[in-house]
């Protein structure tokens, strides 16, 4: 968390709010607030503020209500050009270099990962998500049913944007990590960008880079908004993230780096695949068999 509040304090003209049931930690950077409020009344709101009464059993449903939670929450919105939704399993750039005022003017509708999504903070588009589209259930059925539905963003909420030719900015210039498999721990790679044999991602004033070293023995460094490791419990740091220029971001966990020269053996302790720990992979036998007896949902992590 340390390592995800100082990426979002070098973003300082945009605000997040944190909701939060856990008022114990105060330090905060300037641009980062909370707002207390437990899982039940968080339920309560969302059947208020909808007007009928959500099925939100379990944590794991929240999601599903992402695009509601700009009707939800508008009262602490008031001001904002845009709001949005995003995850904590990721470690923010320099977001304003890529979300440029001229994208901001052009679109409703900023990002299509459900990691990151910003929309225009008006009522209409707010209510964007109430809209019919052909393959996807009404925002009624997904929010009382209870079954999983990725309305957030690809099958949800793009789509209602998608059909009704609605503005909507969807290029991507993030690095989505591959998911871990439950018995192997993986090195990083991105979804959707040119990965190398030997690369690392880290953190530098404010900035993502994922470097690589070229044909000419040198190392190049290309740059993005943002980093999503997602489905992996990485350590703590055991430094102070606020009192470093930067951290590498890996399997293993974050380590202080301040653009020292990294070498071929760096790149190999970064790049390796090996077996989980004993109890991370009895939790994944346990996860496997109680998903095949239906018992949990397959997209929870183990």
């Amino acid at each position: 968390m340390d390592c995800i509040l100082r990426s979002c304090a070098a973003n300082p003209d945009i605000d997040w709010l944190l909701l939060t049931d856990n008022p114990s930690r105060k330090n905060f950077p300037p641009n980062v607030r909370t707002h207390e409020i437990n899982f039940q009344q968080l339920r309560d709101l969302l059947s208020k503020k909808l007007g009928f009464t959500v099925n939100l059993s379990r944590r794991d449903r929240l999601p599903v209500f992402k695009p509601a939670l700009g009707i939800c929450f508008e009262e602490l919105l008031d001001g904002y050009d845009f709001w949005g939704y995003c995850d904590l399993d990721m470690i923010f750039g320099d977001l304003r270099k890529f979300l440029r005022e001229e994208i901001l003017a052009a679109h409703e509708k900023i990002l299509c990962r459900g990691h990151l999504t910003l929309f225009r903070n008006v009522e209409r588009v707010n209510r964007y998500f109430m809209l019919d589209c052909p393959g996807v259930p009404g925002y009624r059925e997904i929010f009382q049913s209870g079954k999983p539905f990725q309305f957030d963003e690809w099958h949800g909420i793009n789509l209602i944007f998608r059909y009704h030719n609605l503005p909507q900015f969807h290029d991507e210039f993030i690095v989505d990590v591959a998911t871990p498999t439950n018995y192997k721990i993986t090195r990083f790679e991105g979804i959707a960008i040119r990965n190398h044999p030997q690369q690392v991602f880290y953190w530098h004033k404010g900035k993502i880079f994922h470097a690589y070293p070229n044909t000419d023995a040198g190392i190049n460094d290309d740059e993005y908004a943002y980093i999503h490791f997602q489905k992996r419990s990485l350590p703590a740091p055991s430094f102070d993230p606020f009192a470093v220029n930067g951290f590498l971001i890996t399997p293993d966990g974050f380590f202080p780096y301040n653009r020292e020269p990294l070498t071929l053996a760096d790149f190999a302790r970064y790049n390796s695949t090996r077996w989980r720990p004993l109890p991370e992979l009895l939790r994944a036998v346990r996860h496997s068999l109680l998903c095949r007896l239906g018992v949990v949902d397959p997209d929870r992590a183990p």
